[in-house]
Parts: C-alpha cells; sequence; structure tokens
C-alpha cells in the first residue's frame, strides 16, 4: 500500500511544530510548509521542507499543493492574535480569509481528493460561550474582536467549499491550546515570571490579569492527535470543537504554577493586564469530536504546566 502524505502549512507555529514531527511518526509522508525557513537543529529528518510560502500568495500555494499531492491537508497558518488584531485588522482578515481561500482553491483544481484540515477558532464565539455551559457546536457565532471574525470567514469558506465544490472539508474549532515553547499567553507568561523568580532575576512577585476567567486548556500533544484523528475520521463538510472539556480558572493555574516553581511567590493583579473584551467563560463541548474519533486528553494541567516551566527552565 503506498505511503499517506500529508502537508501543513503553517509549520513554524506553535501547533504546527508539533503536528510534523506527530505525523512523521505515525508514518506520513509530511511537507512542512512555513513563511520563513524552518532552522536545521529544528528540522525533522525524513520531512520535505517549503519555505518562503505566504499563503496570500495563491501562485506558490499552487506549486506546492502540485508537488506534495497530499492524503491530508493542515492549514494552520494565520494571523493568530486577537491582540495584535485590533492593531492590524486588515492584515488580520487578508491574511486569514484569503490565505484559505488559496489553500482551498488549490484543493478544489489540483488534488480534489484531499481531506483538509482548516483551524478555525473558539473566538469565533465571543459572546456565543455562555457561563457555566461548556459551548457546542450550535452556539452563536458572535466574535469580539476582528481575529474572531477572520476566523468565522475561514470556518464559512470551508463550509462553502464543501457545500459548492465538494471539498472535503473539517472544520476544527481550536480552544486554548498550551504546552512548552508556547509564548504570548497566560500561563507561559505566569511560567516566565516564576522561573525569573527562581533565578534571583525578579522580586517575589508574579504580575497577573484577571485571575477569574474560565478556560478549557489543552495540552498541544493531546492537540495534534484530536487534529490528525478527526482529518482522518471525521464527517467531510461538518465542525468539531477540539477541547478538553474540562473547566480551570486563571486562579488555579496560577496556584499550581506557584506550587509548582521552586519559589514561594506572591502575585499582584494589574490594570494594564486586564482586557476590555476578555469573556468571561471559554469552556468547549467536545461530544461530537469523541463520538466521531474516541478521542480524550492524555495529559493533566498539572503535567502541562510542570512541562511548561521546566520548558522554561531550560532557556539560558
Amino acid at each position: 500500500m503506498a505511503q499517506r502524505s500529508a502537508a501543513v502549512f503553517g509549520a513554524e507555529g506553535f501547533i504546527g511544530g508539533y503536528l510534523v514531527p506527530y505525523l512523521r511518526t505515525a508514518g506520513f509522508a509530511t511537507t512542512a510548509v512555513s513563511q520563513h525557513a524552518i532552522p536545521a537543529p529544528s528540522r525533522i529528518r525524513g520531512v520535505r521542507y517549503a519555505s518562503a510560502c505566504d499563503v496570500t500568495d495563491a501562485r506558490r500555494v499552487n506549486s506546492i499543493v502540485r508537488q506534495a499531492r497530499p492524503d491530508l491537508v493542515f492549514h494552520l497558518a494565520a494571523m493568530s492574535s486577537p491582540t495584535v488584531s485590533w492593531s492590524a485588522p486588515w492584515a488580520t482578515i487578508q491574511v486569514n480569509a484569503r490565505g484559505t481561500l488559496n489553500v482551498l482553491e488549490a484543493i478544489r483544481r489540483l488534488a480534489p481528493g484531499t481531506r483538509v484540515f482548516v483551524a478555525c477558532s473558539s473566538a469565533e464565539y465571543g459572546h456565543g460561550h455562555r457561563a457555566g455551559t461548556p459551548t457546542a457546536e450550535t452556539a452563536g457565532l458572535l466574535p469580539l474582536h476582528p481575529y474572531g471574525v477572520s476566523k468565522v470567514a475561514q470556518d464559512l469558506l470551508a463550509y462553502q467549499y464543501f457545500t459548492n465544490y465538494g471539498v472535503r472539508t473539517i472544520r476544527g474549532r481550536i480552544f486554548n491550546t498550551i504546552g512548552p515553547g508556547k509564548t504570548g499567553e497566560v500561563t507561559s507568561d505566569i511560567a516566565r515570571q516564576l522561573v525569573a523568580i527562581e533565578r534571583g532575576a525578579r522580586p517575589k512577585v508574579v504580575r497577573v490579569g484577571n485571575l477569574n476567567a474560565r478556560r478549557d486548556f489543552t495540552d498541544v500533544r493531546d492537540m495534534v492527535r484530536a487534529m490528525v484523528s478527526i482529518t482522518q475520521r471525521g464527517k467531510a463538510g461538518e465542525v468539531y470543537n477540539l477541547a478538553s472539556g474540562r473547566e480551570h480558572s486563571v486562579r488555579d493555574v496560577l496556584r499550581t504554577l506557584i506550587d509548582l516553581s521552586r519559589t514561594h511567590a506572591t502575585w499582584k493583579v494589574e490594570r494594564s493586564r486586564l482586557r476590555p473584551t476578555d469573556e468571561p467563560y471559554i469552556v468547549g463541548n467536545a461530544d461530537r469530536l469523541r463520538r466521531a474519533t474516541g478521542w480524550s486528553p492524555h495529559f493533566t494541567l498539572r503535567r502541562t504546566l510542570e512541562d511548561i516551566l521546566d520548558a522554561f527552565r531550560a532557556l539560558p
């Protein structure tokens, strides 16, 4: 039987950095597609690397799809920061919507049998989240920032290409994904501060924002398993929440990280870290994912947070 193949657009990103080796280990002939060249020490033996790919460049996307002829495509390439989207709304919409359009068009014309995972987001729900009730895929899409709007655009484009052209899309609405190597979000920010405190490089006070927000955290290593499984087994044209279904407050995260650290730190809430549109409750109902794949998370939150701390400790 011929070896199955996969292409990952956005391979240089946080999730892509875990997805590429997972696919390779699973036996896929893998093409890692990135905008910038991935350094040699981070490259994986047996993986084909295709850099200089801006997904807004349709000609370059077409060239990669034509060469790879993948059985599976994972479209992760995006501007992925809600905060940045406030200052760069047009760029966020341009990259996320136009990039998705280019990938779907390339598949439609050059590899119509390919199954395409489109990385959507829990940010699409916005005010559709209801406190105390895990959000299902049927909730309203009421995004609260340009990033969320751009992800709705990706989501609906994937649906449209399935409905009108038969492109075998799988829409995965990804909830908070954390793990070693991620930066720019609450778990990594707290862990980074604690490691600096351990080293004596800052006072024993962790600066934090909203501690009452409740979130659904999934370890990135569990997330890539879910993504590959649903892309293979999911129903084409369908949307799936990718979430642990477990609820934790940011206060829980803070206390666990302090408990795991080698310091007796305290904390202080800073007004500058409070966001005007910080949804109080973002927890996913992943029943549809579980029914389709049997997936469940392997990593506890405590184990993930311990690994995040160790990753910062390993940095110079």
